[in-house]
């Protein structure tokens, strides 16, 4: 990650969930909008437990640890472009149906409905991100998610940690009002994503300590970063969950499974053959674009 000189803590929007004006200022001065505990903490640790399980069924868990405390084997190292390795685990991290399911809470639907005065396009497209200890320079660096989406100019990003996220852990820092600043020239970097865009010395950032239940919502051209796993031996899970309003044009690929290694049919194959989480875009009348 870069070095953040000026960092703010998070301001907290929920007492302002329904007050769309408020919403909307604070949206278009910061390009970020903080709520603490919008989830249900059960429902989010539930879905940490289902991806801590198919860590585990991987090797990268600690022999002995409670499941639930994210433990990482000591002689394990995984990063995500390390093929076939993060391909294996990520084939089966995307079957866990309640991951996708998370994306459709009705409370974040709310929040966006809320801010795009309209339906919410909630994209299929879901990714989660494990970063292991060790790993700090494959940290996220600092980008815009306009570079990899494209789409509606209004296209929002939730980023979510599957459990207590202190700052130790690695959680996510927010460039406090760069989407002003327009699309950046972008060049290759190490790290997920694998480019970055470059970032003044006297940029203010904002991030801190984040609890399970938490979420963090931040504009297409917000500059954002992941912060290094200092942790000693744990393992940082988190999800990226995109939204646009409904009527806006999508591209093609935000409705395909993440990294478009599988189908939705081998994603969906052991879900009850009438679950509404499957194909839920299907039913809505969508202006789906090329790349």
């Amino acid at each position: 990650m870069v070095n953040m000189n000026r960092l703010e803590p998070l301001v907290d929007m929920t007492q302002h969930l329904n007050e769309p004006e408020v919403l909307r200022l604070r949206a278009a001065d910061d390009g970020i909008l903080f709520f603490a505990g919008l989830l249900s903490p059960s429902k989010v640790n539930g879905v940490r437990s289902q991806i801590l399980s198919v860590c585990d069924r991987h090797g990268w868990v600690k022999e002995g640890s409670e499941l639930i405390d994210g433990v990482a084997k000591s002689d394990v190292l995984v990063v995500e472009d390390s093929e076939p390795t993060w391909r294996a685990f990520y084939d089966d991290m995307l079957k866990v149906r309640d991951f996708h399911e998370l994306a459709l809470d009705a409370n974040l639907i709310h929040v966006f409905e809320v801010l795009f005065g309209e339906p919410a396009l909630p994209h299929s497209r879901n990714i989660c991100r494990v970063i292991f200890p060790g790993t700090a320079a494959h940290s996220t660096p600092p980008h815009q998610d306009n570079f990899y989406i494209g789409g509606s100019d209004d296209m929002w990003t939730a980023w979510i940690p599957c459990g207590d996220c202190p700052a130790s852990l690695g959680g996510l820092a927010v460039a406090k009002g760069s989407h002003r600043q327009g699309k950046l020239d972008v060049s290759e970097a190490v790290g997920a994503g694998s480019h970055q865009v470059d970032v003044k010395e006297d940029q203010a950032w904002v991030s801190g300590d984040y609890a399970c239940g938490d979420v963090i919502l931040l504009h297409n051209l917000t500059v954002h970063q992941g912060q290094d796993n200092l942790s000693e031996d744990r393992l940082r899970l988190s999800c990226d969950f995109r939204y646009q309003p409904r009527s806006h044009p999508v591209r093609a690929d935000s409705l395909a499974p993440h990294m478009n290694w599988l189908t939705w049919e081998e994603i969906y194959q052991d879900w009850e053959p009438t679950d509404p989480v499957k194909h839920y875009w299907k039913d809505w009348d969508l202006q789906i674009v090329g790349s």
